[in-house]
């Protein structure tokens, strides 16, 4: 059986457009601890020994600060409308 190619159709592409920018506008809403350590480690995919290295933290706080930030970050989008279905 032949895989076919997914290709999202237009509206698809708008709502998924949206998301994505109302993402990184919750995310400039964060403080700049949260913002740096999302955009490290969600965004930028470093590990948690490189995002330590970079920020000058150690693992366990950059873990801890994730954890914080990602709450405030689910928070700020649910203040922006976001709703729980898109947060998962």
């Amino acid at each position: 059986m032949e895989e076919k190619d997914y290709k999202p159709i237009p509206e698809q592409i708008v709502e998924m457009n949206f998301q994505t920018e109302q993402l990184y506008r919750a995310i400039q809403q964060l403080k700049p601890s949260y913002r740096h350590v999302i955009i490290l480690r969600k965004l930028k995919e470093f590990s948690t020994a490189e995002t330590s290295l970079i920020l000058n933290w150690s693992e366990s706080k950059v873990k801890m600060t994730l954890k914080r930030a990602l709450v405030e970050l689910k928070n700020e989008l649910m203040r922006g409308g976001v709703t729980n279905e898109i947060l998962r």
